[in-house]
């Protein structure tokens, strides 16, 4: 390969890997929300997602579509 193969194979890569990081932040909720709570409550939230295998975030997604619905 001479250099100016390898610049294009370089650029070509570099183009392919930035389109991928805009795909990628594109899909990003950017709604980021904090929720504190007692050990108590804690607990019985991460016991439930467990028992349901549900991630915390399905969790508070359902809770809030179910409250606001």
């Amino acid at each position: 390969m001479n250099t100016n193969e390898v610049n294009n194979a370089r650029e070509e890569v570099l183009k392919e890997l930035l389109l991928r990081k805009q795909q990628r932040k594109k899909d990003w909720n950017k709604n980021i929300f904090s929720v504190r709570t007692n050990d108590e409550m804690a607990a019985k939230i991460k016991d439930h997602c467990k028992k349901n295998e549900i991630s915390f975030n399905s969790f508070f997604n359902t809770l809030f579509t179910n409250f606001f619905n």
